[in-house]
């Protein structure tokens, strides 16, 4: 797969990451698509929300979501490395889509502290000042990815009139498997609140897949 290069015919591999989420609430995006198949799954999918939502689909609706999922499935899989990617449905085709991507990191350290990259949702972002962000952090446990869990939210200024607002996810798992970080980030931090209960339902049913739910959170050592 070419740098920056959106349609790719690196088609049909397996999941990294499962869930048996919701199907009326989640959607799959698909990272790894070719032109045809993007233009028949975006037209489903704005057709199917425009009418679950019971607005009118139009072409500016229609030009917007086509450039933000181009550059979404860009960013997320050759910037970002994500394994999969999920769409939010009912938040509104008027606001921007919440898509959350799901990315497996292995550490097999016994401290989540001491995993390269994890510190970066929790520390501030150094380009803002410290009194313009919030963060906030709560244990997340996962019955498919063990009790080692944290939920991290956090709101900062994109700029002078948006206050953009994230939400991580982050499992450290047994020795030997991946640790799975969930993340999602959305410019209204209103669709971000409304959504939290259904955010943390769907974190809940992320997991890796071919992987035992007791070989998945079963550890020869207690890691606190």
């Amino acid at each position: 797969m070419s740098e920056g290069t959106l349609w790719s015919t690196d088609l049909g591999a397996p999941l990294h990451i499962d869930t048996d989420a919701n199907p009326d609430l989640w959607g799959y995006l698909h990272l790894q698509i070719d032109k045809k198949t993007f233009k028949e799954w975006l037209d489903l999918h704005l057709t199917a929300l425009a009418t679950i939502h019971g607005i009118e689909l139009t072409r500016k609706l229609r030009r917007f979501h086509k450039s933000f999922y181009e550059q979404t499935i860009v960013t997320l899989r050759d910037k970002v490395q994500a394994d999969e990617a999920f769409i939010y449905h009912p938040v509104p085709l008027t606001y921007m889509p919440l898509v959350m991507h799901a990315t497996r990191i292995h550490c097999d350290a016994r401290d989540v502290s001491a995993c390269e990259g994890i510190t970066a949702t929790t520390v501030p972002h150094p380009e803002i000042p410290e009194w313009q962000q919030r963060t906030g952090s709560i244990p997340f446990a996962s019955p498919h990815l063990g009790e080692d869990g944290v939920r991290v939210t956090r709101s900062y200024p994109a700029d002078s009139t948006i206050m953009m607002t994230s939400v991580t996810y982050h499992w450290h798992t047994a020795p030997g498997l991946p640790d799975v970080m969930l993340r999602g980030h959305h410019d209204d931090p209103e669709v971000v609140a409304a959504a939290m209960e259904p955010l943390d339902d769907f974190a809940r049913t992320l997991r890796l897949p071919g992987c035992d739910p007791m070989t998945c959170t079963t550890r020869g050592d207690v890691r606190r």
